[in-house]
């Protein structure tokens, strides 16, 4: 197998990532991920503004682009968006180097922590990230940030979602 790195994306990778994003959709059950969500990808201005501000990035390497992470800016977090890994190079460390690269970033940009929201009850999902140093939010603690998208979350129809941060002290 060929050595991954992680690099910045480029716009020749966003009809990849779109790839990328179905299919590791598809691994949800219907009741967590609605079809209309699944199918749906991150829309190409989303992920030019991402590249633009130097926050996308792709896990690849000879054989192709196998995953992505998306960050935002807020306040004194660096937002994981989106992360997505292709279902077969899943399990092979690839999020994880996504997230070390996001966390370099961050202490680069002088932020206090990553954040992100995910599924509570799914293994790739909330257990995942508390094995890489995260911890769950409550609403008593959450940035007002992460109190609205957790809040659209709901609106779009997603269920069981928390808040998590990493500190980067």
């Amino acid at each position: 197998m060929a050595a991954t790195c992680i690099r910045p994306a480029a716009p020749e990778d966003f009809a990849r990532l779109a790839e990328i994003e179905r299919a590791a959709a598809a691994r949800f059950d219907p009741q967590d991920l609605p079809p209309a969500l699944a199918d749906d990808a991150l829309p190409r201005d989303e992920l030019a503004a991402a590249h633009a501000a130097g926050l996308l990035w792709v896990a690849a390497d000879a054989d192709g682009t196998h995953g992505f992470l998306l960050a935002r800016r807020y306040d004194d977090s660096l937002h994981l968006q989106e992360m997505d890994v292709c279902p077969r190079r899943q399990g092979q460390g690839l999020g994880s180097a996504l997230i070390a690269h996001a966390e370099t970033a961050a202490h680069r940009l002088g932020l206090r922590r990553l954040t992100l929201t995910t599924f509570e009850h799914l293994a790739w999902n909330a257990p995942y990230y508390y094995k890489r140093g995260f911890l769950r939010l409550d609403a008593a603690d959450c940035p007002l940030f992460l109190l609205a998208l957790l809040r659209a979350e709901a609106q779009h129809g997603l269920k069981r979602r928390v808040a998590m941060h990493k500190p980067l002290f």
